[in-house]
């Protein structure tokens, strides 16, 4: 039930940063994909129960349903990259999107991420945050360990870290990562 619960949130979340929480959002920037340049090697590619969500229904990729929640694709290295590089442009609509929402996210001036999204910073003013934008925490969470897990990282090993920073002095105000949620950690 806990694991159900989280999950609906995780896409609650997922829905508010895509489509903001205004009841008329901008019309989204145009960006380009970035394009990865490692090359990967074909794999499966197992994604958790949790990560899983309408993916299954939406993919046109082969996949096996493992029978207890989780799913595994039979991918080649380019379909890896590919969804890589989606992921990649998603996320940064979606961080534009929620700097541009000052009705939501009036607090936030800058969201960084490394480059394998296992990292995440949040700069909010004077250090304080409202419940969005505390709640961004998830959202990131899932969309960092998504990516490590197309990557090769396996599930188990998935970990994304969320900090919240003072913008006026750097200084951290909140620092998670997503092996305190139980629904990564269990899979």
């Amino acid at each position: 039930m806990k694991k159900k619960n989280i999950f609906i949130i995780s896409i609650v979340l997922c829905i508010l940063i895509s489509s903001g929480c205004t009841s008329s959002p901008a019309a989204p920037e145009i960006h380009e994909t970035p394009k990865t340049s490692v090359t990967l090697s074909d794999a499966d590619v197992t994604i958790p129960s949790v990560l899983v969500g309408e993916e299954l229904s939406q993919t046109e990729l082969a996949a096996t349903d493992n029978g207890d929640g989780t799913v595994t694709y039979s991918l080649s290295g380019m379909e890896r990259a590919d969804i890589l590089n989606a992921i990649t442009g998603d996320l940064s609509i979606s961080i534009q999107s929620i700097l541009e929402d000052d009705d939501c996210y009036p607090d936030i001036t800058e969201i960084t991420a490394n480059d394998d999204y296992t990292r995440f910073i949040i700069s909010l003013k004077d250090g304080q945050m409202n419940i969005y934008e505390s709640m961004l925490v998830m959202s990131f969470y899932t969309i960092g360990n998504k990516y490590q897990i197309y990557n090769g990282v396996p599930s188990d090993k998935a970990v994304t870290t969320v900090i919240y920073v003072n913008s006026s002095n750097n200084a951290i105000i909140s620092e998670t990562d997503s092996t305190s949620m139980e629904t990564f950690s269990s899979q």
